[in-house]
């Protein structure tokens, strides 16, 4: 009996007087450690979709921009190229008013070109689209013909009649090109439509922020 005692007090000052063995401690060192990863992991797994998010809506904004952008230059191909026009009493001997006009009305929209290039540059830098980038390009060789032909057929107005076939062909063409017509003949329309056309497609769903599916 007294050597169950003594043994039974041994054992409870052993226990009484020892503190949580090493493995404990480092059992709950590693379980800690554990949680920080799965912290840092959820966290960086945030960050990257916050990024993803502001990236995709980036994407978005421009995508709008350069939409909204080449629509406002169809408008402007039309008001420009419109056949239908009035001159004033005043100015009916003069031949070259109605070219200057169109002139005119041409220029007036320098800076809405001007911000059509800088929409196509952010396409470019962010986006990145080739057949968007070569639809813009036609936009502008199309603005290019309009005021050539305007130009041409304007220092045409104090030549004598044209009777050879090829100079009759090439004011015919020049008149395509200056003003819109329903005819096949107006190959400028057809670039305006197939440009926005390029444009919509490959720039909405990114506008819309869809999944772009081929």
């Amino acid at each position: 009996m007294e050597q169950e005692v003594s043994l039974l007090e041994i054992s409870r000052g052993l226990v009484e007087g020892t503190t949580a063995p090493d493995w404990i401690n480092a059992f709950a060192a590693a379980i800690g450690a554990i949680a920080i990863v799965i912290g840092l992991i959820g966290a960086n797994r945030k960050i990257n979709e916050t990024q993803r998010s502001a990236r995709a809506l980036r994407r978005s904004q421009i995508a709008e921009e350069l939409i909204a952008t080449v629509h406002n230059v169809a408008d402007s191909f039309n008001y420009v190229r419109n056949p239908f026009g009035s001159i004033p009493k005043e100015k009916l001997n003069d031949k070259h008013y109605s070219y200057q006009e169109r002139h005119n009305r041409l220029a007036e929209f320098n800076e809405l070109f001007k911000e059509l290039r800088e929409a196509q540059i952010r396409v470019r830098a962010v986006i990145g689209d080739d057949e968007v980038e070569a639809a813009v390009e036609s936009l502008f060789r199309a603005r290019h013909s309009v005021s050539v032909a305007i130009k041409m057929l304007a220092d045409m107005v104090d030549d004598d009649p044209p009777f050879d076939d090829e100079m009759r062909g090439l004011i015919r063409r020049l008149r395509a090109d200056m003003y819109s017509s329903s005819s096949d003949e107006d190959e400028i329309s057809t670039v305006i439509a197939k440009a926005i056309e390029t444009v919509d497609d490959n720039l909405s769903p990114i506008a819309r922020l869809e999944m772009r599916q081929k």
